[in-house]
């Protein structure tokens, strides 16, 4: 496997190598089922850990309990006491633990426009003897019967479809009876393997999404029945691409078996040699899981195709538009965009996706008129795999990017409105043409170059952090801006998206290689606080390179009080404890943050003056305590005024404040143990961008320098 970054980077971010556990676990005992199933969603929290003790420290801090783990993405899935709300609990481990987020299960198969079950002639085409491939008007539009002519029909490579289960039973789908070109699937909400020949892991009349997908790709084709299929061979089944089932939708009620549930599955997939995985699926909000899960096929050179929605608009798609990831827009039989299809620079091709002839679940015809960018998606997925199988046959070993170029490379143009047109990609796919110049590659030389592997690590601007040879340099407790949203705009125009987390760096993996610009968004203003203070930067990359960009921008992690996401933390009773949110702290430490309000202002909510922070520190009798404090000293604007309150809320000690050539500083010694309040003001009432400070904090030892 390829190694990404530089060791630096896969340090900060988290990555890990380790494969098969996963697989080992689900295939063993009776069937248990999915425990986030059993357990309240509100009560459930995805946090990513460092290691097995950083991940016990992590539960004990919330009183709460392990229910399930995945060590091959050092995740695990934690059962909440009652009573503590998820944001709450997040920001408890957020200098501890590597992300922290909900379990989230409001996503679904991407929705039908208007499905209908007869079905249509366009144009004749009887490349093969499928009955029904003449109303497959899609078929012959992506060039589909010369790449089979040139032998480019799915040989050899394993498509999962994460979805639905499909209808095994259906001879299209799986040759029957011995179904030999099915494997083993997974289910998300058993969290176990099951055989090609176990009963449909759904229900006929309602989970039909899956069939629908798995055909579009690979319908076993040449077979005298039904339907045909991009990579479902020449008639006899070992010839077509391998279908391996991964069930996230059904289950008892027909929902989501949730980002952690299907992160297992994927993982699993991965680690049972699935090429191309495909997703006809999304919706909701960023997850840090699911992005380090499809990181991981990536890692593993598995290529991942995923639907762009069909949202009808220009706007963003979880997960088609995570990086790295082959983005899916659908066209009619004119090649223009679909009325309902999502389009925007993040998408990579396009693919017919209009009343387009497929498997249905087995009832009656076994066909149906499906529709959407989810079936656009899977045309594009059998591409990819008669692709790949036709570089294999080659002698080559292509990585997801180079599979990507080729159908790029090879793409007809999309018709309509130019500002249309530039958000569907590079064209609509033609598979004939693809395998047409896959054939004619005869050494990794002739290849498409490789994508590249591109790193966005965005560090507050109060921060002493610098990178240095040997890794990130800093005393600060939490230098990096957690939640940062990050952008890539290539030279081409395409577009690219990711977060940071308080472990480090947004990652974008199998990047085109070029000149990029890097935005750099606010951090979460609800759930984090902070300011509005977008920042913008470039980054250059060769192909098969490596590139680490280092952005600063001013973020307040502190600001938010405990149970109130709106409030400050400027009282003694609202302060940041910073024992709890750290746990054991060292003896000398720094921690970066800022005067600025404007987040609460965008809620409606009253602003109450300039911004003061107040810190929660315990302290035994007799220790003593250094602190220090500045603004204009560390490049902002500001000019910081310090005071240390007793347990009671009274004044201990005020300094004299920051100096253009000293910072604000108290030294004390703790005349009974308890919990102290640090008091940081900007001294001229100012607030806003550029109004950031760092303060330094010394126990029984000298606050750090600056």
């Amino acid at each position: 496997m390829r190694k990404v970054l530089t060791s630096l980077l896969l340090g900060l971010a988290g990555l890990l190598t380790a494969c098969g556990n996963l697989g080992q676990r689900a295939s063993e005992g009776p069937a248990p089922l999915n425990p986030a199933l059993a357990t309240p969603p509100e009560r459930q929290l995805v946090v990513g850990y460092r290691d097995e003790g950083n991940l016990e420290a992590v539960s004990r801090l919330l009183g709460a309990r392990v229910i399930a783990t995945l060590p091959e993405l050092k995740a695990a899935l934690l059962e909440l006491p009652s009573g503590l709300a998820q944001a709450e609990a997040a920001r408890r481990v957020l200098g501890l633990a590597r992300y922290a987020e909900p379990n989230r299960f409001d996503r679904s198969p991407i929705p039908l426009p208007n499905p209908r079950t007869a079905t249509q002639g366009i144009a004749p085409q009887a490349a093969f003897n499928d009955p029904l491939l003449p109303q497959q008007w899609w078929i012959p539009k992506i060039g589909a019967p010369a790449a089979w002519d040139q032998g480019g029909v799915g040989r050899g490579v394993t498509i999962g479809i994460v979805d639905t289960d499909f209808d095994r039973s259906h001879p299209d789908l799986c040759d029957q009876p011995a179904r030999t070109r099915c494997l083993p699937g997974f289910n998300a909400f058993t969290l176990q393997a099951f055989a090609p020949t176990a009963p449909f892991q759904g229900q006929q009349n309602r989970d039909t999404h899956g069939s629908g997908s798995a055909g579009m790709a690979a319908a076993l084709s040449n077979n005298g029945q039904y339907v045909a299929g991009v990579a479902g061979g020449n008639g006899n089944p070992s010839t077509a691409a391998r279908l391996r089932p991964l069930v996230i939708f059904g289950g008892q009620n027909g929902g989501y078996a949730g980002d952690f549930g299907v992160a297992q599955a994927l993982v699993w997939a991965v680690d049972h040699g699935v090429d191309v995985l495909n997703n006809s699926w999304g919706g909701g909000g960023y997850s840090y899981l699911l992005k380090e899960a499809f990181d991981y096929a990536l890692l593993h050179g598995v290529i991942v195709v995923a639907s762009a929605g069909n949202d009808y608009r220009d706007a963003y798609h979880l997960p088609s538009g995570l990086p790295g990831l082959i983005a899916v827009a659908a066209t009619n039989p004119y090649d223009e965009k679909t009325g309902f299809s999502t389009y925007g620079p993040w998408v990579d091709l396009s693919a017919p996706g209009e009343d387009v002839l497929t498997t249905f679940v087995n009832l009656g015809t076994g066909t149906w008129l499906f529709g959407g960018t989810s079936a656009a998606g899977p045309v594009v997925a059998g591409s990819a795999a008669v692709v790949l199988q036709v570089l294999r046959d080659n002698g080559l070993n292509p990585t997801p990017y180079q599979v990507l170029r080729i159908l790029q490379q090879t793409a007809d143009p999309v018709q309509g409105p130019v500002d249309v047109v530039a958000g569907m990609g590079a064209g609509r796919v033609n598979v004939g043409r693809a395998v047409q110049m896959a054939r004619g590659l005869q050494s990794p030389s002739q290849l498409p170059p490789p994508g590249s592997q591109i790193g966005i690590l965005v560090l507050n601007k109060g921060s002493d952090a610098r990178l240095a040879p040997g890794g990130l340099v800093t005393t600060d407790l939490l230098p990096f801006v957690p939640f940062s949203n990050v952008t890539l705009v290539h030279q081409s125009g395409k577009q690219m998206y990711a977060q940071t987390s308080p472990a480090g760096p947004a990652l974008f993996l199998e990047s085109p290689p070029g000149q990029y610009q890097v935005l750099v968004g606010g951090p979460s203003q609800i759930f984090l606080g902070g300011s509005e203070d977008p920042v913008q930067g470039a980054v250059s990359v060769l192909p098969g390179g490596e590139a680490l960009a280092v952005l600063r921008q001013q973020a307040d992690p502190y600001e938010v009080t405990p149970g109130n996401p709106l409030a400050r933390n400027d009282t003694p009773q609202k302060a940041t404890d910073l024992g709890q949110l750290f746990g054991p702290l060292p003896p000398a430490f720094t921690l970066s943050a800022a005067f600025d309000s404007n987040n609460l202002a965008q809620f409606g909510l009253p602003q109450g003056g300039p911004d003061v922070d107040v810190y929660a520190l315990s302290l035994q009798q007799g220790q003593t305590l250094a602190l220090r404090a500045a603004s204009r000293l560390v490049g902002g604007l500001g000019t910081v005024k310090l005071t240390l309150l007793a347990p009671d809320g009274t004044t201990v000690l005020a300094s004299a404040q920051e100096s253009p050539s000293s910072p604000a500083q108290i030294s004390y010694q703790a005349s009974q143990a308890g919990t102290y309040y640090l008091k940081l003001e900007e001294a001229n009432g100012q607030q806003g961008p550029g109004y950031f400070y760092r303060l330094g904090v010394g126990l029984g030892a000298s606050a750090p320098a600056f």
